[in-house]
């Protein structure tokens, strides 16, 4: 990737957290799933009602978003990213606080390192990253 053509080193850095959550095995993750996720990453102990006003989508989007970043998506044929957890609100029984996962803070620390080292060092990781992706990919063929 020839960062010396970069124009942007905003969107690049955009485009690597981008690329870091589709490494999820989801090959498409919709802005509002990632709206979800970076305000629960926050925001660890949030309540799930918060995620309306704040990332301002409906509740049952809301409801959608949070199954699916848990251990089991919505359609019973996918997994969850697993990468939040909920559980009951002990002020409210009919509310959720919403906590990543062990898996969910290695993805937030991956995003704090995107956002503070440098683009050569995160292009040499992702290039290192394909390299052996593709490796191991040749060798279960």
């Amino acid at each position: 990737m020839p960062l010396e053509k970069l124009t942007s080193e905003g969107a690049m850095r955009a485009f690597m957290v981008i690329e870091l959550l589709r490494s999820t095995g989801e090959r498409e993750f919709p802005a509002q799933l990632m709206s979800v996720f970076f305000w629960i990453a926050s925001h660890n102990g949030c309540k799930q009602d918060d995620l309306m006003k704040h990332c301002n989508i409906s509740r049952s989007s809301v409801s959608r978003c949070v199954k699916w970043l848990g251990p089991q998506h919505r359609l019973e044929h996918r997994s969850g990213l697993r990468l939040v957890r909920r559980e009951r609100d002990p002020e409210n029984w009919r509310g959720y606080l919403l906590y990543l996962t062990p898996r969910g803070e290695i993805f937030t620390n991956l995003l704090d390192n995107y956002a503070t080292a440098s683009l050569n060092t995160l292009t040499k990781a992702q290039e290192d990253l394909k390299a052996h992706d593709n490796h191991d990919s040749k060798n279960v063929e």
